[in-house]
């Protein structure tokens, strides 16, 4: 009886093999993964050898990290420098009109021109950025919707059900709620703010220009208390059930390992082999996604932030020539330009930190 059950042991460790190649034999669905990066943030990803299998985050360093931000900066600040050259041409303009004017009458028609044309170039530049970001929002929730089963799914395996079953459903829920946020209210925001600075300055009597002020704080306030609420309640579900799933393991282990005859801790030990593969696998699909989910998102981010810099130093520009109706008009640019980088970066924390916390807190079987 003894040796039979030796053989059937000895059966289950050559089944098993090694961890790491059990890990790696698995059909996790990591093809499926990798389809689903957007071309333009893959091509970055297999230029650094990051695949969802080799773990190809731990191979980065900070220099490199940087080196790829500036080439973003350096590839992204190129429209924003013709904005701002263009809104610059309008302020000098302006400025022009306004010292060969004599009359009131006449200041406030150039006032307006002045306006209306500024306004036409940041439109047509605020409508381009939005669609662009829309886009880009829209490729990582598509990415996010098969991510997160794919990284769960590892979790589950690692005997973590609870805990990947609540970020699962907690994660798929907020990606869906930013997606159609996003498009069913991002974009007629932006353009009522347009619209409400552009009568403003046109017609400063009506006193407009702190709306855009107004609905920026209000918008920019929502969205810190949704992602506060979020991961208030992520985390404090991810935390109990964590030490659910870690009870339940260690029972199941000190049952195995004392509950079998002779071969317990034999199986026990074969167990934590594969579990420390899988383990492996999780890392390396946990910062895949993250890599992934960054190269997608980061390069509207510095676009937008450049965007947002220009239309700043316009704004500087034009009250340092004291054309007060183009300064508040830049202004609440400036103020949709923050409101679409708050969606961008809230949708970018919305995963990352989720990925993060199941990576701190689950562990190996």
């Amino acid at each position: 009886m003894r040796r039979l059950i030796i053989i059937l042991a000895a059966v289950f460790l050559l089944f098993l093999g090694s961890g790491k190649a059990y890990a790696e034999s698995l059909d996790y669905g990591g093809e499926s993964l990798y389809e689903a990066v957007p071309d333009s943030a893959r091509e970055i990803l297999d230029d650094k050898g990051i695949t969802p299998e080799n773990s190809g985050a731990a191979g980065l360093t900070f220099g490199e990290v940087l080196k790829e931000i500036w080439e973003l900066v350096k590839n992204e600040a190129v429209k924003p420098l013709k904005l701002f050259c263009s809104l610059c041409g309008v302020i000098l303009l302006c400025v022009l009109a306004e010292s060969l004017s004599q009359t009131g009458d006449l200041k406030g028609v150039f006032s307006v021109v002045g306006v209306l044309c500024g306004a036409g170039i940041v439109a047509a530049a605020v409508n381009d950025v939005l669609g662009e970001t829309l886009g880009v929002l829209s490729e990582a929730a598509n990415f996010a919707l098969i991510f997160i089963p794919v990284f769960t799914g590892i979790v589950a395996v690692l005997g973590h059900v609870s805990t990947a079953s609540a970020v699962n459903s907690a994660v798929l829920a907020a990606t869906q709620l930013f997606s159609q946020l996003a498009v069913n209210f991002l974009a007629p925001l932006c353009g009522a703010i347009l619209g409400v600075s552009v009568a403003g300055a046109a017609h400063p009597q009506l006193k407009l220009d702190k709306m855009g002020e107004v609905i920026k704080k209000f918008v920019v306030w929502g969205l810190t208390l949704i992602m506060t609420i979020f991961m208030s309640v992520l985390s404090t579900q991810t935390l109990v059930t964590a030490s659910a799933d870690n009870t339940a393991i260690k029972t199941a282990k000190f049952m195995v390992s004392q509950g079998v005859p002779f071969v317990g801790g034999t199986i026990s030990d074969a167990v934590n082999t594969v579990g420390g593969g899988l383990a492996m696998l999780k890392s390396s699909v946990g910062s895949y996604g993250i890599l992934a989910a960054a190269a997608i998102i980061l390069p509207t981010l510095v676009s937008l932030t450049c965007y947002r810099l220009s239309l700043f130093c316009a704004q500087s520009t034009a009250e340092m020539f004291g054309l007060k109706e183009l300064a508040a008009l830049f202004k609440s640019c400036c103020s949709v330009m923050t409101i679409i980088l708050s969606v961008t970066v809230c949708f970018l924390l919305l995963n990352t930190l989720a990925v993060f916390l199941m990576l701190a807190i689950t562990g190996t079987v």
